[in-house]
């Protein structure tokens, strides 16, 4: 009997933890794709300039963010044990994607460049005059060059990651 309750409670564990894993990825193919596809706006004069300025879409931004380094963190516990199980390579460099993004991209750190892009644009936008216009242009260029590089690295963590599930087969 106890060999019996012993072997269900495993077989129970291992079908809950199949499930969790065969989840994860669903849930972070989703979160890609609404990244990818708010990292398009966000690296625009425009969009920047609107997520300056409206708090609501600078909140869900903020929460989307920290729900991909809630799924990552998750994600690097269950890759964690499968590196551990078999040392693969694709497992290695998954960590060590997840660890970047969660290190140099951080939402603390997200916020910090954000914030500092809303003042760059503030400053921009306030020194403007009518007869300095290629000045001015030249300013938006340079603030769009370093907020696209920001965006698109972030986007280029949280997309490898997506794909290095892919290749774990962890569903």
């Amino acid at each position: 009997m106890r060999n019996f309750l012993f072997t269900c409670f495993i077989l129970f564990f291992g079908i809950s933890s199949l499930a969790q894993e065969t989840k994860i990825v669903d849930v972070i193919d989703n979160l890609t794709v609404r990244w990818d596809q708010g990292a398009i706006n966000l690296k625009s004069y425009q969009g920047i300039q609107e997520f300056c300025l409206d708090e609501d879409y600078k909140n869900e931004t903020t929460f989307l963010l920290d729900e991909i380094h809630h799924w990552d963190t998750s994600l690097y516990f269950i890759v964690q044990r499968k590196f551990e199980e078999n040392e693969d390579e694709e497992a290695m460099e998954t960590l060590r994607d997840i660890e970047k993004l969660e290190s140099d991209y951080s939402t603390i750190n997200f916020k910090n460049f954000i914030e500092n892009e809303c003042t760059q644009l503030k400053i921009i936008q306030d020194n403007f005059d009518q007869k300095k216009v290629k000045q001015y242009e030249k300013d938006i260029r340079k603030f769009e060059k370093e907020l696209v590089k920001y965006i698109d690295n972030i986007t280029y963590r949280i997309d490898i990651i997506d794909e290095h599930i892919h290749h774990l087969n962890l569903e």
